[in-house]
């Protein structure tokens, strides 16, 4: 095998490529990337059994062939050639060539490999049953939610976004149980019906990365897998996690007897003040709710405490209510609009927050802190 390439455009397609490698062991083939030449184009290909990616680029072939190397390794040397914008690659024995092109740097890097008869089966894009969405639509519904999904890999069942049809579209659902994020996108009546999955954190962080910012991609669902096609020569699929997402519906309140609003931009900005003097691991700030007034407050420490006041739109109880600003913060920092508004019935039950003016169907439940 041997090919002229653009360096960047290699390491492009190596930097998705790692994602999909089991990098816990260096020396296995799961590590490696399949690179394979025919006519002009080169076959990438990477999975570490649990995921896989595979994408066809232009190059200029010199020889056809096939082998394996480290994507790490590899991905590390292309981008020492510093300088260099195009490169030649060269399959020996049982070793990778990579030197520059059309340079008078005199320089080259040989990487050991594999033989490709031993990398493992990637699952390819024929046969599944592709439906085609929005990419903006999906992935502002997976920025409005999955930050609240659970990293506790002992809860894997919350470690990932559910995705399912609905009655006039399609919804994603995240919660770590302490939190919950939803948001409905409509969809044309011809959808085809799809099994509801929850889509893995480590995938949804790789579909944020890939999926392109504006036009369509493909989907396929089944009750193991997710696949996504992307044009006619990117493929990535992986693994689901198993069945056991909670029937999260149980969770969301109906209607609720209290309602403050207030201005987003002024209110993200006082978060970050005043979370600057909190120290404790619960990450608690305190919401002082009354006469169209909300007063931030951190607890007081040795270093002193914050205290700030907005204008709201509030006539309700006076309320004073604990919560995580981080969890605060996350969907507040999704929404778009100049106001929103925290529903709730009183200092201990889940609050309810939603944009006042966006035209998304989105909430965001939020479990207070229970006070001593």
């Amino acid at each position: 095998m041997k090919f002229v390439c653009e360096k960047d455009a290699l390491i492009k397609e190596l930097n998705i490529a790692k994602d999909f490698t089991n990098s816990k062991s260096s020396l296995s083939i799961s590590a490696n990337v399949y690179l394979q030449t025919s006519a002009n184009s080169l076959t990438v290909k990477t999975t570490n059994g649990n995921m896989g990616f595979t994408n066809i680029m232009d190059v200029t072939t010199l020889e056809e062939g096939v082998t394996t190397v480290s994507c790490d390794k590899l991905n590390d040397v292309l981008k020492a050639f510093n300088g260099i914008s195009h490169i030649i690659i060269e399959s020996k024995k049982d070793s990778l060539l990579i030197l520059p092109k059309d340079s008078n740097k005199n320089f080259n890097f040989e990487i050991k490999s594999i033989d490709a008869d031993e990398f493992p089966e990637v699952e390819t894009a024929e046969g599944k049953n592709f439906f085609t969405l929005d990419s903006s639509a999906f992935l502002d519904m997976i920025n409005h939610t999955d930050f609240a999904t659970s990293k506790d890999e002992t809860r894997h069942y919350l470690c990932g976004i559910f995705f399912h049809r609905t009655e006039d579209g399609v919804a994603m659902v995240a919660t770590d149980g302490k939190r919950l994020s939803l948001m409905n996108k409509a969809m044309s009546p011809d959808l085809i019906d799809f099994p509801a999955v929850t889509i893995p954190n480590k995938f949804v962080s790789i579909i944020k990365r890939t999926l392109p910012s504006n036009g369509t991609f493909d989907l396929a669902l089944d009750k193991n897998t997710i696949s996504i096609r992307i044009g006619d020569h990117t493929f990535l699929y992986s693994s689901l996690v198993e069945k056991g997402f909670p029937v999260y519906t149980r969770i969301i309140p109906n209607e609720q007897k209290f309602k403050c609003i207030l201005n987003l931009k002024d209110t993200i900005e006082a978060i970050n003040r005043v979370s600057l003097f909190v120290i404790d691991k619960s990450f608690r700030i305190f919401l002082q709710i009354a006469d169209n007034k909300m007063i931030l407050t951190s607890d007081e420490t040795e270093q002193g405490e914050a205290v700030e006041e907005l204008n709201c739109d509030y006539n309700g109880d006076d309320v004073t209510i604990a919560i995580n600003y981080n969890f605060f913060l996350d969907p507040l920092k999704a929404m778009d609009g100049e106001y929103f508004s925290i529903n709730f019935d009183s200092a201990q039950k889940p609050l309810k927050i939603l944009a006042e003016d966006a035209t998304d169907d989105c909430l965001h439940i939020l479990m207070p802190i229970q006070q001593v």
